[in-house]
């Protein structure tokens, strides 16, 4: 498998204007890292295994660990554990906490912890957008979701929820009495040796950057026409990404993490199940898929996946593990071309254009088809730029 992994690789870069990283390890060990093109356009510093790249939505699964953790700390029974992930949120920010501004919603009396997990609180997702140096506390957030009604009733609908992965990051901070930024690195980072893993809580990748703190550290970029690449024009907020998207590592550290989670050295093995759970069925292209608490599994023939991927602006990731092999791949990259302003705004046009279409591969296409008719050669940026997928490497392992 080694020495197919190069090869196959090699073969994808012929096609694919790849730049980022990739890591994959089977077993535990580690048997390929490398980085391709540039992180830095301003210094040329070139990406390898060891450039930190934001991972977006690849933290909810931290997130969730982080809950199911300081939950298990107070009360390591894994019958306590369920009990307790059922419970309403306002066993957990009270009806005083400082976060509801004055009073709590309606809802948090009957949303719980699992229906935060899982995406399927109904809480409606916050409306704001602003330039990066709008300073915007977690409060003011909450106060743009709490007065609204749920989108549905909870619990009866699957719907990704940015909101939900908010309020769990308040909730942790809660009950271990300290941000998730400094829970996550004491309980998770220091003692598995990810050392280049880390949730920052203020500024953005710019001003990071900026500071010249985070060597590193990666710049995320666009690309537009003729392959062009542009530095992504608003970054996201450090202190509003957190719980739902906020973490930055490397590929290598995400190894660890994966080793480490699906080897049960994070938890009892009860505990790592419940994780790991098929909580609730999910829309798939090509595979019956379901949402466990953070991570997705997917039941492929030739065996189930447990994948998560990421976007934000300038960054796209994903982060995969199939268990009957211990095959890990870790994917990050900084660059994503639906977070050019053009390209987003007209994205989210033809989204709601055709967002009738219920199959989610045709609506893909259709949607592809639109934009390609707005930007002719999106369709070659897009394909030139596509990570690669562990279902494009599972074939390594076959003689």
């Amino acid at each position: 498998m080694t020495a197919l992994i190069p090869r196959k690789i090699q073969g994808f870069q012929k096609t694919h204007a790849m730049n980022g990283a990739i890591a994959i390890a089977q077993g535990g060990e580690t048997v390929y890292a490398n980085g391709f093109g540039i992180a830095d356009h301003f210094t040329n510093q070139l990406c390898t295994k060891d450039t930190q790249f934001f991972i977006a939505s690849i933290t909810k699964q931290f997130t969730a660990a982080a809950l199911l953790h300081a939950l298990w700390h107070k009360d390591p029974s894994i019958e306590s554990l369920k009990a307790a992930l059922h419970s309403s949120l306002i066993n957990y920010l009270s009806a005083n906490d400082s976060i509801w501004t004055g009073s709590a919603p309606e809802w948090a009396d009957k949303v719980t912890l699992h229906h935060l997990l899982t995406h399927t609180s109904g809480i409606p997702g916050p409306n704001f957008q602003k330039d990066e140096s709008t300073v915007i506390l977690p409060a003011e957030v909450i106060r743009t979701l709490k007065d609204k009604p749920l989108l549905f009733e909870q619990g009866t609908k699957y719907q990704y929820s940015y909101a939900g992965y908010f309020l769990l990051s308040e909730i942790i901070a809660r009950l271990a009495g300290k941000s998730l930024s400094q829970y996550l690195n004491d309980q998770f980072f220091k003692p598995l040796g990810m050392h280049t893993t880390f949730m920052p809580e203020t500024g953005t990748c710019r001003t990071m950057k900026t500071s010249g703190d985070y060597p590193n550290l990666a710049r995320g970029y666009t690309y537009f026409k003729n392959l062009l690449s542009v530095e992504t024009e608003t970054y996201g907020r450090n202190a509003l990404l957190c719980g739902a998207g906020g973490l930055v590592s490397t590929v290598t550290d995400l190894l660890k993490w994966n080793e480490n989670l699906y080897g049960n050295k994070i938890f009892p093995i009860d505990v790592t199940e419940h994780m790991l759970s098929e909580h609730v069925q999910i829309d798939s292209e090509d595979a019956p898929s379901y949402y466990c608490y953070g991570i997705i599994k997917i039941k492929y023939k030739n065996g189930d996946v447990f994948k998560h991927d990421g976007g934000m602006a300038g960054f796209i990731s994903t982060m995969q593990y199939r268990p009957c092999d211990k095959l890990s791949f870790v994917a990050l990259a900084n660059f994503n071309i639906y977070y050019c302003q053009k390209f987003s705004q007209a994205f989210d046009e033809e989204y709601k254009r055709f967002s009738h279409i219920k199959n989610h591969t045709d609506l893909n296409a259709t949607i592809d088809q639109a934009m390609e008719e707005r930007f002719p050669g999106f369709l070659a940026i897009k394909k030139s730029h596509t990570l690669m997928q562990l279902k494009d490497l599972v074939t390594l392992n076959t003689k």
